[in-house]
């Protein structure tokens, strides 16, 4: 810092001074401004890569799960391959593929995930509804309206059940399956996750045993000892519907929507937490205006700041005029 001389002299050599720092300043001040911009603008983009949340890993020691399905989950155009939400799951459970709830009995898995099944005998219901009841625990995928994508044949028995064939079971557990709606929707659940389901029924009618939560497409349901998730259903797991990449299913920031993690929950164990989405299109409307509103207040307070800048600066070192010395008489 420069120290301010008294006299005259001394004061407008100072002054000369400071004009010619101030003028070597200024370029190295705005070249060290577009640096830090940079260097902002660099960290910035390192923050976003490394947020970016890893690839889910295999679980040390995964549960024991059983798995009761129509749908094409481990099969595929003839061959044995796992569907992505079975290879997602396969990181946190041990799975065991049934074709009857007769063999629950001898499973040592006390979870279950029942998904669009094919008909059952009246011993294989009694055999699900006795298993439940001793402590069992089930998601059970339930479709009235099955849209799943398939290159089967109609009447080919390898297709999954066009309709839920559980609704008699499920309205014997406390809750009853209303009319399907037509569409793909995105289904907010009320805790801020989403689901993309496909022309999804809802439940009413609930028991003293039952809740419906889920803003009306999820059922939870005491069972004896057991309990019973249901959802109306079952397109929501197709990779279709929450997956951008096929290939990078264990890849969290390639989900769509918050199935894994649903599914997951309801089995008993957990995935990475999902992002935050875009409600609705009101939302997001209003969301960019915002930002616009935010932007003009912005470039304004550039377009001031740019324009002090570039007047021409105050010349310090011009005399300044003389105090008039005051008339005095006599």
């Amino acid at each position: 810092m420069f120290r301010i001389p008294t006299k005259a002299l001394e004061r407008d050599e100072w002054l000369a001074t400071a004009r010619s720092k101030w003028r070597d300043w200024v370029p190295a001040f705005a070249g060290t401004g577009r640096i830090a911009a940079m260097g902002l603008a660099l960290l910035a983009f390192a923050a976003c890569w490394l947020a970016q949340e890893p690839a889910v890993q295999r679980a040390p020691h995964p549960a024991k799960l059983s798995v009761i399905t129509g749908l094409p989950l481990f099969w595929r155009d003839g061959a044995q391959v796992d569907a992505p939400i079975v290879t997602v799951l396969r990181q946190r459970f041990d799975l065991s593929p049934l074709d009857s709830p007769l063999a629950l009995e001898n499973s040592p898995a006390k979870t279950l995930l029942l998904a669009q099944p094919r008909a059952f005998s009246m011993d294989e219901l009694v055999a699900l509804n006795g298993w439940i009841g001793r402590g069992g625990k089930a998601l059970v995928l339930a479709d009235p309206e099955l849209r799943w994508p398939m290159d089967l044949p109609l009447g080919d028995r390898r297709r999954p059940p066009a309709v839920t064939l559980l609704a008699a079971m499920i309205e014997y557990w406390g809750v009853r399956l209303t009319p399907p709606s037509a569409g793909e929707k995105r289904h907010f659940l009320g805790d801020g996750r989403v689901l993309t389901v496909y022309s999804a029924s809802g439940f009413e009618d609930a028991g003293p045993k039952c809740r419906i939560v889920g803003r009306g497409l999820v059922a939870r349901c005491m069972v004896g000892k057991g309990s019973a998730t249901i959802v109306a259903d079952a397109d929501l797991i197709d990779d279709r519907l929450w997956l951008a990449d096929a290939a990078a299913s264990l890849e969290p920031g390639q989900w769509t929507a918050d199935t894994p993690q649903f599914v997951a929950e309801a089995l008993g164990a957990t995935l990475p937490a999902g992002r935050r989405w875009v409600r609705s299109g009101d939302a997001l409307v209003n969301a960019v205006r915002c930002a616009v509103l935010v932007g003009i207040f912005w470039a304004a307070l550039g377009t001031v700041f740019f324009r002090r800048r570039g007047a021409a600066p105050l010349d310090l070192s011009s005399p300044r005029p003389a105090r008039p010395t005051p008339f005095k008489e006599g």
